[in-house]
């Protein structure tokens, strides 16, 4: 097994959150639309907190910021935390990022 926390990211997260809504489809193709937030965030993407079922490369829309910030993102991994049994998401963006809290 991979321990997630040796791993060498690509850029530095910050712990924070932050209210996002998730739009996409689930793993039974079912739409969607959950209000959750994030655990921690990246330039590029972000580490949320979720409970519908969904697969890696699945495509999402993100909202945050009452608005101000949107952007579709794919799925790269998903994981339940030994400690509080949650499903984490971890996201990148897919499009021009503007207007999120990491620039």
């Amino acid at each position: 097994m991979i321990d997630v926390w040796k791993i060498k990211r690509a850029e530095p997260r910050i712990l924070l959150a932050l209210p996002v809504t998730i739009e996409g489809e689930d793993t039974s193709q079912n739409h969607f639309l959950e209000e959750t937030k994030t655990e921690n965030v990246s330039k590029n993407g972000a580490c949320l907190i979720i409970k519908h079922s969904l697969a890696v490369g699945t495509i999402v829309t993100i909202s945050a910021r009452q608005g101000k910030f949107q952007c579709q993102a794919i799925v790269r991994g998903i994981w339940i935390d030994d400690h509080d049994k949650k499903t984490r998401l971890g996201i990148r963006f897919i499009e021009p990022v503007q207007n999120w809290v990491v620039t």
